[in-house]
């Protein structure tokens, strides 16, 4: 992503990693033709931001989403962004695709449509003290755009080839041996895996790679310690992961400490696996408020 190259970055940026989804913010910026390999979704703070790829013009969003993979460029127009990007094969970015996309490669997402906001939501967003709530928050956005149903109980050989996975000090484990160990057939953990947790289990454990790996990087780590420590073949390999799924090479990350705050969120659980209770109206001034939180 160019988003994240030095000339581009504006004078308020921050990036945040989970599992299978990473939201960027950013002020002040004009980007070079670039895609992601991911999907991304593009809401404005403050007013509009302006969009254009190949086949169009300049063109004004106040929220936008972008097909994974296609080429366009962003100009902040001297406002500020909120950008997610979602793992393009998961069930929910899936949806989304389907909804929004379904007849072009960027799609104009109606505000009005997120009755979670009030004027201020985006602005209470960014303010969020730690990745759980900011995750919670964002979670919420896209749960009101789709309509994305979890088990409501999880097969138990899928939490534990999660913890498997999670605990294994071996990170090139191969889906087969994770299979043989909850008593699978590695098609019906495949299948299992991604009915349960919304997101192919080999995109499950590339993108655990990228967010264990990056908290190395944050901590000062060297790239290759980093790449081996968290299963990829070398550094270049690595690379490709962090430019596919987040936009930057790990190389650039300590470059840009300085200009962009950066948060691995180890400490959460996969993305699509989280369950957001319900927000309900209340009679004061407050918009909305959270009455049950859930996680899997």
């Amino acid at each position: 992503s160019k988003i994240m190259e030095k000339g581009d970055i504006g004078s308020t940026s921050a990036l945040y990693v989970w599992n299978g989804f990473s939201v960027f913010w950013g002020s002040s910026f004009s980007t070079s033709p670039h895609k992601h390999d991911t999907l991304q979704l593009t809401f404005d703070i403050e007013k509009n931001f302006l969009v254009k790829d190949e086949k169009s013009e300049w063109t004004s969003y106040a929220a936008a989403i972008i097909r994974a993979s296609h080429p366009h460029q962003l100009d902040s127009n001297g406002s500020m962004q909120l950008f997610f990007y979602l793992d393009k094969d998961s069930e929910i970015a899936k949806k989304l695709t389907a909804k929004y996309l379904s007849e072009t490669d960027i799609g104009v997402i109606n505000t009005s449509t997120l009755r979670i906001l009030s004027n201020d939501f985006f602005k209470t967003l960014l303010a969020s003290k730690s990745c759980e709530e900011l995750f919670i928050k964002c979670h919420a956005v896209l749960t009101e755009l789709v309509n994305v149903e979890y088990p409501k109980k999880r097969d138990e050989r899928i939490d534990e080839a999660i913890a498997f996975i999670t605990k294994s000090s071996d990170k090139n484990l191969r889906i087969k041996a994770i299979a043989n160990h909850v008593c699978l057939s590695e098609s019906r953990l495949r299948h299992l895996f991604k009915e349960q947790v919304g997101q192919p289990i080999q995109n499950f454990i590339l993108w655990m790679k990228v967010v264990d790996s990056l908290s190395m990087v944050l901590k000062g780590n060297k790239l290759s310690d980093a790449a081996y420590s968290n299963g990829f073949w070398d550094i270049s390999h690595m690379n490709k992961s962090y430019k596919a799924l987040i936009g930057v090479n790990p190389a650039d990350i300590a470059k840009q400490e300085d200009n962009i705050k950066i948060v691995s969120c180890t400490s959460m659980k996969n993305f699509f696996s989280i369950r957001t209770g319900l927000m309900t109206k209340l009679e004061d001034e407050t918009p909305y408020k959270w009455i049950e939180i859930n996680s899997k």
